[in-house]
Parts: C-alpha cells; structure tokens; sequence
C-alpha cells in the first residue's frame, strides 16, 4: 500500500468512527499455523478468548442483523462472527466454542468446496513453497506464457517467513517473491489449471501430493451437521472461489448463481447469504448477487460497517492471532467498536 493509499484509509476509518457502526469479523480457520502468509489462522486458543470478549460484551448478533438498522450504535457494541470457505474445523474446532458462548456464526462455504479431498490452491502453494527447502529453478508453464523463475536464497531467509504477511508487507526475500508471483499467477487461472498448477509445484518442491491434507473441506455429511445447527447460518461463496473481477459477466454471474444452487441443494433450504472470493467484486458481481436475491454479501475491506454501506458489500474485520485483551485494543482503539463496554 502507498504512502497515499494509507492516508485516505486512515480518513475513510476515522470518519466511519463518527457514524453508527457495527463490525462484522471475517475467520477462516481455527488452527494453529507458525507460517501464514494471509493470516487467515487463529489458534483454538486465541478464538475461544476473542469469543469470550464478545460474550462479556453481549456484544454477538447474527449477520443478518446487519441487513437492518438494528446492528448500527454510537457505540459499535454489535458485533457478527463470518467465516469463509467452509474448512473442517469449523465444525471440529470453532463450533464448540461458539456453543460454549451462544454466538451465532455464518459460515460462506464453496460450492465444489464441500467433499473436496484435496487441498484448496492456496494451502497448497502455502506448503508447496514457505516450507522446506527448494530447489533454485522453476519452470512453471501455466497462465498466458510459460515462465521461468530463479531462487537466490540467503542466510536468514527462513526465519523471515514466520510472521511475514503478503498481503501488508513487502516481499523482501526471494522465496517471498516467488510466493507472490505464483500466487497472483495461479489466483486468475482456471480451477483445473489451478490443480494442475498445484500439482507441477508441490512435484518440482518434493511435498507429498495425496490426502489427508492439513485444512481439509467439510464433506457432504459434516456440512450437514453444520448446516442443521441452531447457531450455524450457510451463506454461499461461489462455486469455485474464482476472482470475480477477472471474470467477464456471464460467468460471474454462473459462478455466483451456480454456487449459490449447490450449497442450497446440499442445505436444503434457502440460501440468501454470500461473500466474494478474495473480498474481489465489481458493479457486475454486486449487480448478479442482487439478481438472485441475495439479502446481504460480505467483501473483505478491512473497516466498520456502517450505516448507509451496500448490504450487498459490506466490509468485514479479519482477527488474526491475538488474546483477548488485544482483540478489545483493536476493536476499540482502531476500530471505534465496544467503545462503552468494559472486559
């Protein structure tokens, strides 16, 4: 992010500060993850206390609140929990804290998501190339050219992974680099193309290619499970988990119609919940999901929802690996949220 970009960020968030304000949390995984680069685990542990500010605050409501007048407060004391994806321990893992505390959660989960017996692409890429050593050439012959990439690592490169986050700080490292470029690669290719992508990577960096994988998807019986729970909402997310943005219109709109019909069909019932892969969307994405009647989709930009925001855009906050004096600090101190609770 520029110099420039950082500042109107910092506007945009100190004027929502002054609105009537509510957040909305975006989770991925509940596990525990030394190296990872989009921060998208947070330890059972460090859940089960964030959830606990949450609970002392009485500060949990369902997202669909948000949908209305009634999450927004001078006070941002109204606060929904989401997760994206649809990850195995959501169900093992985050479901019995959430019970433990009666906090409602809406989980968006990828249509070809559930039962898939491989890792998502981006886990993958993950292991393929922040863990272990490599080798110093690559020839990866996926996307519009085939290209070439060369390592040059050094002493000390291991230990910058730990922490290191690709998408606020700068890829400093050659491995770091590469992750990017692969990333940014992969994220617009088709999702067989992507596999196969996955597969010449995790081959070329010697990692085990066959199941069980470390974040598996639920399968067709735990989504159920999920999706029968008094505090558990399904919301969809696509069918593929494509960029939106990289899409033309017609198959934004099969992606997002499509994924939304397969998580219906699996939940039987009516699902009018959704967010963007990658928080990515435009006046087509919003346009297809209003056409479906979708009451309320998620993006992923990092501030307060307040009143007047797009319901079908709305931004969400992502926790990362903090206690729960350190989630106040941030709901509060940076995000105007909880401003007249006390922990």
């Amino acid at each position: 992010m520029s110099r420039r970009d950082a500042l109107v960020a910092a506007l945009r968030l100190r004027a929502r500060r002054c609105r009537r304000r509510g957040g909305i949390l975006m989770y991925h995984c509940i596990t525990e993850d030394t190296v990872d680069p989009w921060a998208i685990c947070v330890s059972p542990h460090a859940f089960d206390e964030q959830m606990t500010v949450l609970a002392h605050a009485r500060a949990a409501v369902d997202l669909g609140d948000f949908a209305g007048d009634d999450a927004y407060t001078r006070t941002g004391a109204r606060i929904a929990v989401t997760f994206d994806d649809g990850y195995l321990d959501n169900l093992t893992t985050a479901l019995p804290i959430l019970e433990r505390h009666e906090i409602p959660a809406t989980i968006f989960v990828i249509g070809n998501g559930v039962g898939r017996t491989r890792e998502f692409w981006w886990d993958a890429l993950q292991r393929a190339l922040l863990t272990g050593p490599l080798p110093e050439a690559l020839d990866f012959p996926f996307g519009s050219a085939p290209t070439g990439y060369t390592l040059d690592e050094r002493p000390g490169d291991d230990e910058a992974l730990a922490g290191w986050r690709a998408d606020f700080d700068v890829a400093v490292t050659s491995r770091q680099k590469l992750f990017r470029a692969l990333w940014d690669a992969i994220v617009v290719l088709e999702p067989t193309e992507q596999d196969d992508a996955i597969d010449h990577l995790l081959a070329w960096a010697g990692r085990p290619t066959s199941p069980p994988t470390p974040r598996p998807a639920v399968d067709a019986e735990q989504f159920a499970e999920l999706a029968a729970h008094p505090l558990i909402t399904i919301g969809s997310h696509t069918l593929d988990h494509p960029s939106l943005t990289d899409l033309p219109p017609t198959r934004q709109h099969a992606q997002i119609l499509e994924g939304r019909r397969t998580i219906e069909e699996l939940a039987g019932h009516p699902v009018t919940r959704f967010s963007y892969p990658y928080g990515r969307h435009d006046d087509t994405a919003r346009a297809a999901v209003r056409d479906i009647d979708i009451d309320i989709a998620c993006s992923s930009v990092p501030v307060p929802a307040i009143t007047g925001d797009d319901r079908h855009a709305l931004p969400r906050l992502q926790p990362t690996e903090m206690d729960g004096d350190r989630f106040t600090r941030r709901l509060r101190e940076d995000y105007g949220l909880l401003t007249s609770t006390t922990r």
